[in-house]
């Protein structure tokens, strides 16, 4: 290699990833539309509601899998790599421990659970069906995740490209098996889900077998640091997961507040296209991340500063990129889940118009969080996610309806993204002459 990357290799390393979250985040979408189109915007919002549970689930994935991946290539970069494949196969197995237990325990408390996330009146039933089956999926859900991280990690971007892209067909095609043909509601959406994350967890965990690998099982490590070091060094991303979901719960309970079902289904269309946005910077950072982290490892500052440089110029055209086309092409999305001239589409277009604006800010939200997370430097990146959702997003969500009226709840994500952009900025500076970025 040489000492600095060119524009074509950062393609050629992040484009599977980006369209490996990309393609997953468009059959969630496709998801949404079948229940939408097919069963109801009442069943879309109670499909929202429950979300926070799959949050919280994707949340746990991402930090075990975030966090273990860069302390694994950065040993790997320091050339401990037997030691490497052991953290490996004790994340793996340990995660795979963990999701029992959450299953059986969601399971046991599924009542209060629903009772935290306000699911009650007419929307309480097929909240209950949804999440009844996301829960007993929930060990593929968490495996998934980590399976395709390591995957990126060892230059098998690929591979995990062609199981998500095959798990996301497979779900599809199940949506109209079990939601247009047999009727199952939103329990066919869940189904259908729970399975397309089954498959390519169950292949991809196969792949892990070969010893031919970079990382491949072995008797899993007996050192318990692993497992704190990589929840504390990936707990960005599970405070960025935990809070989407605690978003999504004000979002819901504001709008019930204010204006009805009709306001949770247009705040969840929204927030269906708040997600392929933020899959797209999402995958752009999983795939840089293990490369930085490796560079970081085995001091090569000069692609460091490369790698880090042309990043971020290209997550900032992207970003402004996004805008436009979601500008542009609003009205044809909205219509992907409801018909126009109805209440749910003047709400969701008139919201859209406002909350797009934190397309231009979010891309370089996220990477520079999980730029920090590949420097295993969780704190800021947990502090930058933090103060993101919990604390400006959280409470332009509550604040601003009272004070402006409705448009308040649109404008909360805008404001809040642009304050963290200062937070990010601030952090940034500080950090260049310590990691040599």
């Amino acid at each position: 290699m040489e000492n600095k990357f060119k524009v074509s290799q950062v393609f050629k390393l992040v484009l599977p990833t980006t369209f490996m979250m990309s393609f997953m985040s468009l059959y969630t979408i496709v998801d949404g539309a079948f229940v939408s189109r097919f069963v109801g915007t009442d069943a879309l919002s109670a499909v929202n509601i429950a979300y926070p549970y799959v949050n919280f689930l994707l949340g746990v994935s991402i930090m075990l899998g975030t966090g273990g991946c860069a302390l694994v290539m950065k040993k790997i970069g320091e050339k401990r790599n037997n030691e490497a494949k052991k953290d490996f196969s004790l994340i793996v197995y340990f995660t795979f421990i963990l999701s029992i237990l959450i299953m059986f325990l969601s399971l046991v408390f599924i009542e209060q659970i629903l009772k935290i996330l306000q699911a009650e009146g007419s929307l309480y039933k097929a909240t209950k069906e949804y999440l009844f089956y996301m829960i007993v999926f929930a060990t593929p859900t968490m495996l998934k995740y980590i399976v395709e991280q390591f995957l990126v990690a060892i230059n098998k971007s690929k591979t995990a490209l062609i199981l998500s892209v095959s798990g996301g067909i497979l779900n599809i095609i199940l949506d109209y098996v079990f939601i247009v043909l047999f009727k199952f509601g939103v329990k066919g959406a869940a189904i259908a889900t729970g399975i397309g994350y089954a498959v390519p967890a169950i292949i991809g965990l196969w792949f892990f077998i070969k010893k031919s690998n970079l990382l491949h099982f072995k008797m899993p490590s007996k050192n318990i640091s692993v497992i704190l070091s990589s929840c504390s060094n990936g707990s960005s991303e599970m405070v960025s997961q935990l809070s989407s979901g605690i978003i999504t719960f004000l979002f819901n309970f504001v709008m019930l507040k204010y204006i009805g079902e009709d306001g949770v289904a247009a705040i969840t269309i929204i927030l269906y296209i708040q997600y392929l946005v933020t899959s797209i910077f999402l995958g752009y950072s999983i795939g840089v991340s293990p490369k930085i982290s490796y560079f970081y490892g085995s001091k090569d500052i000069p692609m460091l500063k490369s790698l880090i440089s042309i990043s971020i110029k290209l997550v900032l055209a992207i970003s402004i990129f996004s805008y436009i086309i979601i500008t542009i092409s609003s009205p044809l999305l909205i219509r992907f889940f409801t018909e126009p001239n109805t209440n749910v589409y003047s709400l969701t277009l008139e919201g859209l118009k406002i909350y797009s604006l934190s397309f231009l800010i979010v891309g370089m939200l996220i990477f520079v969080s999980g730029m920090f997370t590949s420097f295993s430097n969780g704190k800021v990146s947990a502090i930058i996610s933090f103060l993101r959702a919990l604390v400006f997003e959280s409470t332009g969500i509550i604040l601003f309806p009272m004070l402006i009226g409705i448009s308040g709840v649109w404008w909360s994500v805008p404001i809040a993204s642009l304050l963290c952009g200062f937070v990010c900025f601030y952090f940034y500076k500080k950090y260049k002459p310590i990691y040599n970025y």
